[in-house]
Parts: C-alpha cells; sequence; structure tokens
C-alpha cells in the first residue's frame, strides 16, 4: 500500500450543454397515481456539462400511465444549496445514461477485508478524512455499485481503511483500500462503448437483497 491519500473527490462539472441528459419535468413527477419505484444501484455513466462523468443510478421510476422509466442519478454528495445539486431525477435515455462495466475479478478471487471496529481509529479533527467516491467493491464474491464516504489510516504502519456503502438499504463496512477489491471510478470520462442497457423489466420488484450490483 502506498502512503498517498485515496479516494480524493472529483471537481465540480461545468453547466447543462446541449446533449446532455434531460431532467425529468416537474409536472411528470407529480402525476396523480402510483409511481412504480425499483430501488436497485447500478454505477452508469451520465452525459453532462457536455461530457461523460461516472454517477449511481439508485431509482428506476415508472410515473403513472408513463411510457418510459425516470432514474434518479447521483453524481456527487450532497450540493451547497437550491439548484447546486448533484444529483437529479432523469428521463432514461441510452444515449445519456449508460452503464459502466464491472472491473475484472481479483487475480486470487476474494472479497473487500472489513476491519474489525478496534481497529478503525478515529476521524481527523479537521474532517479531512470525508470523501465521495464512487467504487466498485467485491462483496460475497461480486462486484457491487457503492460509494466511498470516507478515508482513514490509523497508523503510519497500517493499511489505508475507506468506509464504503453498496447498497440503498445501508450495506456498509469499513474495509481495506486494497485497489484488487476496492476499486475507485476513474476521474476522466471514458470514451468506451456503451454497455448494455440496465432498464429493469416493468413487472422487476426491488431485490430482496436491498442491492444490486
Amino acid at each position: 500500500m502506498t502512503a498517498a491519500v485515496p479516494f480524493s473527490s472529483r471537481p465540480h462539472q461545468p453547466g447543462a450543454q446541449p446533449g446532455d441528459a434531460v431532467r425529468a419535468p416537474r409536472e411528470l413527477m407529480t402525476l396523480p397515481g402510483l409511481h412504480h419505484d425499483v430501488r436497485r444501484w447500478h454505477l452508469v455513466e451520465v452525459r453532462l456539462g457536455g461530457g461523460w462523468r461516472p454517477a449511481l443510478l439508485s431509482v428506476w421510476r415508472r410515473p403513472p400511465a408513463g411510457t418510459g422509466w425516470v432514474a434518479h442519478v447521483r453524481w456527487g454528495p450532497d450540493g451547497p444549496g437550491p439548484g447546486k445539486e448533484e444529483w437529479a431525477w432523469l428521463l432514461f435515455d441510452e444515449a445519456t445514461i449508460r452503464p459502466l462495466s464491472e472491473p475484472a475479478a481479483p487475480v486470487l478471487p476474494k472479497d473487500a477485508v472489513t476491519v474489525p471496529s478496534e481497529m478503525i481509529g478515529a476521524p481527523a479533527a479537521d474532517d479531512s478524512g470525508r470523501c465521495w467516491r464512487l467504487a466498485w467493491v467485491r462483496v460475497d464474491g461480486r462486484w457491487r455499485s457503492g460509494v466511498v464516504t470516507e478515508r482513514r489510516r490509523p497508523a503510519p504502519d497500517l493499511p489505508w481503511i475507506v468506509h464504503a456503502r453498496w447498497g440503498e438499504d445501508r450495506q456498509a463496512a469499513w474495509v481495506v483500500a486494497d485497489p484488487a477489491t476496492v476499486r475507485p471510478i476513474p476521474d476522466e470520462a471514458r470514451d468506451a462503448s456503451p454497455g448494455e442497457a440496465v432498464v429493469p423489466e416493468p413487472a422487476a420488484q426491488p431485490s430482496s437483497a436491498g442491492a444490486d450490483r
């Protein structure tokens, strides 16, 4: 493990540009009747500010009598105020929201190592350990879509550890920041071809485990 601080946060992105993902109109989100929601975490790329950036899609919604899906997508921590939020309900379009490909499995198959509570240590007095970084987390032999919210080094001779969350039902733990099992999403936008769509079937229900990937 290196001494460098892992999982530093990303800079704010520019304003809306032509070709960006479209925000769901308020009228669509407030239609009377039952909204069909599917809570399922997926790491995606979303077109914002004229370029692609990683984001976390956490909820699919089909409004009453709707013909398409609306997706709740977050690409940063809570914003500083109204108009600065780094999340939105977006009209799903494969041209503006596309799934991220999972990384390859570790050479030696293993899960992220959970850190015992007595080894976690204390947070930095200046709160400098706080961060918000999307990452793949290896849990139960699978890559899970997740987010890292804090990093810490309990002692100079110990490895970095991070607090990772990988599901809407609050699956979370302090784990060793091992790049084989905790893979932060690169900061730079990718030019790779879109992967297969991740839109759930209309009859799909939230998984009983609380997190899909």
